[in-house]
């Protein structure tokens, strides 16, 4: 038998009461979508049929009331009622992650949820999910876009968020696809990241020109072995051996030790250079914790102190603030140069994706910067193939 979308089938069952003699009581299996959605039972609690039918009746038209009210009020639902918690630690966006083994820390949710509340909101906050299109989204992109305030990469960030955001939207069943994901990002003309050659990495890592020492031993270990700035300041004490180190650990303003990027732990080599320098390190400055601890022991040393020293160091090879700033080279570009320099050295990029961190082929391209030194091979090759060609005229 069928009623509207439900089917169902009416069968008696005896109570379970002590009473005797009591008349058995009609039970429904009931089957959404014309049987293909998971049955459930009812008692109807009648002990005829017709009375049956007619309490089932009107459960199945409350089920339908029901279901017609829940699906008006998913399109009522504002971007703003999505964003309600959204990025929160215990949110959906961080559960989703942790529940497929990926880290998510509270410095990244903080950072979203401030872009969120102070750029996104403001636009889409009113506006109901199913009132946005993806054509709304893009003229909002090119508006910001073309505003010479707004830097490429801010603008691809915002786009980031409202993708992420309208996925979720799509999970929840607020909207049956989501109109960012037809929104390209704009085009990021910024300077590439630059990279030191060899030779000045070489220049950079002589100890006698540092103020510091252990402003010379973050910078060789960073270019020895591509610890991102938040791992340098996470190394503890307990995880640096003589021929490895642990980097398990990364440090996040205003929270503390936490797992490194995208839970990138991973054991390391490094050479007996490197370890004496830490050791040095860790012998003349009393550390017990922290590696490269700053005003207290239970804090690391400042990125802007750690960047200030490189930079004052830097001049004193020959580039100074005009240069490195002409060549965007930041503390960060370590990273993209010794990725670089492995490259060029014709070491695997799985071995390199291990020292970095990195998880996709696509990163170890992007931290790939070749400089015309780095095409030596190129020419040689060239060079042998001229020789070997001999032109003929008619």
């Amino acid at each position: 038998m069928a009623h509207s979308e439900f089917t169902y089938i009416l069968y008696k069952r005896k109570s379970s009461s002590s009473k005797k003699k009591k008349k058995p009581v009609y039970y429904a299996k009931v089957y959404e979508d014309n049987g293909h959605a998971p049955e459930y039972r009812v008692s109807t609690g009648q002990t005829s049929k017709s009375a049956a039918i007619d309490w089932l009746y009107n459960h199945l038209d409350e089920r339908k009331e029901e279901r017609i009210r829940k699906e008006r009020e998913k399109h009522e639902i504002t971007f703003a009622q999505l964003a309600d918690g959204f990025w929160d630690i215990d949110g959906a966006y961080a559960k989703d992650k942790r529940a497929r083994l990926r880290t998510v820390s509270n410095g990244f949710l903080d950072s979203r949820r401030g872009t969120m509340n102070n750029q996104v909101l403001p636009k889409w906050g009113k506006y109901k999910l199913t009132d946005l299109t993806a054509s709304k989204i893009d003229r909002w992109i090119l508006d910001m876009a073309n505003d010479n305030r707004i830097a490429p990469a801010s603008v691809n960030q915002r786009l980031q968020i409202m993708k992420v955001m309208l996925e979720e939207a799509c999970k929840r069943g607020y909207l049956q696809e989501n109109p960012a994901r037809f929104v390209k990002p704009v085009a990021d003309r910024a300077t590439p990241r630059g990279v030191l050659s060899f030779d000045e990495v070489k220049k950079l890592l002589n100890p006698h020109i540092w103020n510091q020492y252990r402003h010379y031993a973050i910078n060789l270990l960073t270019l020895s072995t591509g610890l991102r700035i938040s791992e340098v300041r996470g190394l503890q004490v307990h995880q640096v051996y003589p021929d490895y180190i642990e980097v398990h650990t990364a440090w996040e303003e205003h929270y503390g030790l936490k797992e490194p990027k995208c839970g990138s732990t991973r054991d390391l080599p490094i050479t007996d250079k490197v370890y004496n320098a830490l050791r040095h390190v860790i012998e003349t400055t009393d550390a017990t914790d922290l590696v490269f601890y700053g005003k207290e022991k239970t804090t690391p040393l400042s990125k802007t102190a750690i960047e200030k020293n490189l930079y004052r160091t830097m001049a004193r090879i020959g580039i100074d603030d005009a240069e490195r700033r002409r060549r965007n080279i930041t503390f960060h570009s370590h990273r993209h140069t010794l990725n670089t320099l492995m490259r060029s050295a014709g070491i695997s990029d799985p071995k390199i994706r291990m020292m970095t961190g990195h998880r996709e082929a696509s990163m170890t391209e992007r931290y790939t910067h070749f400089r015309m030194n780095d095409l030596k091979d190129i020419s040689t090759l060239q060079l042998s193939l001229n020789s070997k060609t001999e032109v003929t005229t008619t």
